[in-house]
């Protein structure tokens, strides 16, 4: 392929939201290519992300391919009161124009305009095929982060274990699923709870309604509350905590269907940082742990509690459940694998 030069309606002004700098800049770096966010610019192929203006004249008026890099599952049978106002408030914000309509809406119309779109999971690719058939998934690529042995943290299995948990505030609500089982475990182990992530956030549109993200987990995990750390989401700092963990958790609301088909990204991090992970029974982490051959997938508290147990008192099973990790991201999750993905996925539409 020759050098292209890409036009991009990236997440982040920057280009380093995570899911800039994971997905498309990961690509174009690694190949050479030129990103300009300035769309009136000439470009070979115009990649919009799901903050992109959707009836925006550049995309209507576009003489290049156009790709739907559509991250989230957005066409996932969401709340019609939560899809209007997602819509009319991006029109408020001035993020859309046309017509207010769902938002849901918005991206089906965009989808069924773009020449191909890329996700992130099998199960969105489901719901996008109703739209467009040129579909492509492919998760993040996760180089910025180190691959640590599985056995980094072995002398650490005694009587004070740490639990890691990271990512975006706005999934945190999710350890509320956990909050008994946490206190259960608290009354016969010496406990501390470490999550990597931003210690406030704007619950809308990143710009509207601050929140303390201490203040809601001091609502969700009252009972081990006094046992909780915040430290601020960088690499350095997840790679240092990740070092002194245990074990990761990433527990899901699954009623709330955004969450639910989130991709199986988290949890091939925590194997990359050699921890052993436990998970809510999401389709993604379902599918990837039976394809590993790991078994810490929690479908009932009671999952939870008897695999915490298993984990605390088995080193050797903790140990293993990383080795099995780790050989699917060797087998399935490289820089060259996620690089040939994006490689097709722009031919598709360039030829």
């Amino acid at each position: 392929m020759s050098k292209l030069k890409i036009g991009y309606w990236p997440l982040s002004p920057n280009l380093q939201s995570a899911g800039d700098r994971r997905r498309v800049i990961f690509w174009a770096q690694a190949r050479g290519h030129e990103v300009v966010t300035d769309l009136n610019r000439r470009v070979d192929v115009i990649i919009a992300s799901e903050k992109s203006d959707f009836a925006s004249p550049i995309f209507i008026d576009s003489k290049a391919p156009i790709i739907f890099d559509l991250i989230d599952a957005y066409l996932s049978p969401l709340n019609p009161i939560d899809d209007i106002a997602r819509g009319l408030v991006k029109k408020v914000a001035s993020q859309l124009s046309g017509r207010i309509k769902p938002f849901s809406s918005h991206v089906q119309d965009f989808c069924q305009i773009s020449n191909a779109v890329i996700c992130s999971s099998v199960e969105q690719e489901l719901l996008i095929k109703q739209y467009n058939s040129n579909t492509h998934v492919i998760l993040d690529s996760h180089e910025e982060i180190p691959i640590l042995t599985a056995n980094h943290n072995a002398d650490k299995f005694h009587t004070n274990r740490r639990i890691l948990w990271e990512g975006q505030p706005a999934t945190i609500r999710g350890v509320q699923q956990v909050s008994s089982t946490l206190t259960e475990l608290t009354r016969t182990n010496s406990l501390q709870f470490d999550f990597i992530t931003d210690q406030s956030y704007f619950q809308f549109l990143g710009k509207f309604l601050k929140r303390s993200t201490l203040r809601l987990l001091e609502a969700d995990l009252s009972g081990v509350f006094d046992r909780v750390s915040i430290t601020p989401w960088t690499t350095a700092n997840l790679v240092n905590c990740a070092e002194k963990s245990d074990i990761a958790i990433i527990p899901i609301d699954l009623t709330v269907p955004m969450q639910r088909l989130k991709p199986e990204n988290r949890l091939l991090i925590m194997w990359r940082l050699g921890l052993p992970c436990l998970t809510s029974a999401s389709p993604a982490y379902t599918r990837v742990a039976i394809k590993a051959g790991t078994k810490t997938v929690c479908e009932t508290p009671n999952d939870w509690l008897e695999n915490f147990k298993n984990l605390l008192a088995n080193p050797s099973f903790a140990h293993q459940e990383v080795l099995r990790g780790q050989n699917y991201l060797h087998e399935n999750h490289t820089s060259t694998i996620l690089l040939n993905k994006w490689d097709r996925a722009i031919e598709s539409v360039i030829g």
